[in-house]
């Protein structure tokens, strides 16, 4: 069957301005090669984030499922640190790697649903430009699988459009499915899939064919593993992010806040492009109902939609949107094809294109740099966490054995992961609570617990919450002293970070295990 012509191509002005550093094929690559060198740096030299080290401990257990997430990152780690060992880089470089396969996705993507492709180049720099890739792709966290399989899927959805074969739904079941085992969101995926099918009218006649039944059951088949852990575990994944969905107090303060973050993660001009290409595919969406900007459109703002109605009531992570990053993209790109007529925002909105990739890169680098080396001045820094705990470790275990303590105790699971990762591994690691964020674990001795004392090691915003669960659990609660956490030094910053109290415990005084979460 011949190719459909597209609804975004041919008749259209072509992009214009292309951006700077994505004019061409050999730009583009240049330049993917470039930021990929710099982050594979990165990935070896910056500590890891508390998240990382948490699923590190999923990739050393896997299972079907975790409290947190479903096990697709953990899957992505054990394959990573299988070839480079247990090391920042040996976790992280295959998550770089696929960074940079973004590129080559969005590229795919744009040229298949324009036609155009000067455009799909355009697309492939620009998404490099974001600070989601920019920072982002040196760390692995559950977005990163979740980008992989959701591009996969617009992919395959794109040819279902454009070639007409069935077979191309299996490809977007399977790759819906395995979105699912990468992070739950996924599900707006699959209803932006229905959504799609029910506004195009050409797509409609797809009700009537097996295949999409066909790849629906795929689907479920790879969910199906998930789903079963949650059910023996008593759904507790599904309950802890689906509960998410509950309104709490209303306070729209969080709004401006998601679209703020929002606008700092794809960068200030790439993101008013990727605002103006939504408007654009969505006026299209409404009035002409094509297919590839339904595409879009569907599988996109649902999930937007959902998220500004949550941050009426709490706080939005600005990573819950990672999923969209390759739809936006290719909004943008489509947008930049019919600027509009107002001449103050059509101005703006070409120098963003033109120039949003230089800035995003240069941002990009920025923060890159101070990961590595704290180059800015900030009052509060969130890459501190990334930093001092081989020494806060090694500290740690040495009371331990100074104090006779057989256990080191924690009460947060990121203290947990950072001590063991970067631990000797000599004195086990315990989270004395929220035991199921560990099932995937053999027990620890609980004999040991109860017969020998405990060094624990509280981060100093959770002291006085964990000293009263503490003397709630224990005969014998001490103070014992308390180790600095410290980064490099610079002028304007000496080089304290972070206070980890100690408290010596022992006598535990209910049965069992000693949780200090038990009431």
């Amino acid at each position: 069957m011949p190719l459909r012509p597209p609804s975004s191509g041919g008749a259209e002005a072509p992009l214009d301005p292309r951006p700077v550093w994505a004019g061409s094929a050999a730009a583009v690559i240049a330049l993917v090669a470039v930021l990929t060198a710099l982050r594979l740096w990165a990935a070896g030299t910056v500590g890891l984030a508390a998240d990382e080290a948490y699923y590190w401990l999923w990739a050393k257990n896997l299972s079907w499922g975790y409290l947190d997430h479903p096990p697709m990152v953990a899957v992505l780690i054990r394959a990573s640190i299988a070839v480079s060992g247990d090391t920042e880089f040996g976790i992280r470089w295959l998550s770089v790697l696929l960074g940079a396969a973004a590129s080559l996705g969005v590229w795919r993507l744009v040229w298949r649903l324009t036609d155009d492709r000067a455009a799909a180049i355009a697309a492939a720099g620009l998404v490099q430009g974001t600070l989601f890739l920019g920072a982002g792709a040196m760390l692995v966290t559950p977005d990163t699988p979740l980008v992989l399989f959701w591009t996969l899927a617009l992919l395959a959805l794109v040819e279902v459009w454009r070639t007409g074969r069935g077979f191309w739904w299996l490809a977007a079941g399977l790759s819906v499915g395995l979105a699912f085992v990468s992070k739950y969101t996924a599900v707006f995926l699959g209803l932006g899939i229905v959504l799609w099918l029910l506004w195009v009218p050409e797509m409609r006649r797809w009700f009537a064919s097996l295949w999409p039944y066909a790849g629906g059951a795929l689907c479920l088949a790879v969910m199906a593993p998930v789903i079963a852990w949650n059910l023996t575990e008593g759904g507790a994944s599904l309950t802890k992010q689906f509960g998410r969905a509950v309104p709490q107090a209303f306070d729209p303060r969080f709004v401006p806040e998601f679209v703020a973050g929002q606008a700092a993660l794809l960068t200030p001009l790439i993101g008013l492009t990727v605002l103006w290409g939504l408007w654009a595919v969505t006026r299209r969406t409404l009035a002409g109902r094509a297919a590839g900007e339904t595409l879009i459109a569907a599988t996109t703002l649902p999930l937007v939609a959902y998220l500004v109605w949550y941050g009426l009531f709490d706080r939005v992570q600005g990573n819950w949107t990672a999923c969209l990053l390759p739809a936006s993209i290719a909004a943008a790109v489509l947008g930049g094809k019919a600027w509009p007529a107002i001449g103050w925002m059509r101005a703006g909105l070409r120098f963003s294109m033109r120039w949003g990739l230089v800035l995003g890169v240069v941002l990009g680098v920025v923060v890159i740099g101070h990961a590595a080396f704290r180059i800015m001045p900030l009052a509060i820094d969130p890459t501190g966490q990334l930093h001092g705990w081989r020494a806060t470790a090694a500290a740690i275990e040495k009371e331990a054995a100074a104090r006779g303590a057989a256990t080191i105790g924690t009460v947060s699971y990121t203290s947990t992961a950072h001590l063991r990762f970067y631990g000797s591994g000599n004195v086990p690691v315990v989270q004395l609570g929220e035991r199921l964020r560990y099932a995937m674990e053999p027990p620890p001795d609980i004999v040991a617990l109860r017969s020998r004392p405990i060094l624990v090691a509280v981060e100093n915003r959770r002291e006085a919450e964990a000293l009263a669960a503490l003397r709630r659990t224990f005969g014998s609660v001490q103070r014992a002293g308390s180790v600095e956490r410290h980064w490099v030094p610079r002028l304007w910053r000496t080089s304290y970070v972070d206070t980890l109290a100690l408290f010596l415990v022992a006598e535990p005084l209910r049965a069992g295990f000693p949780d200090i979460g038990a009431q």
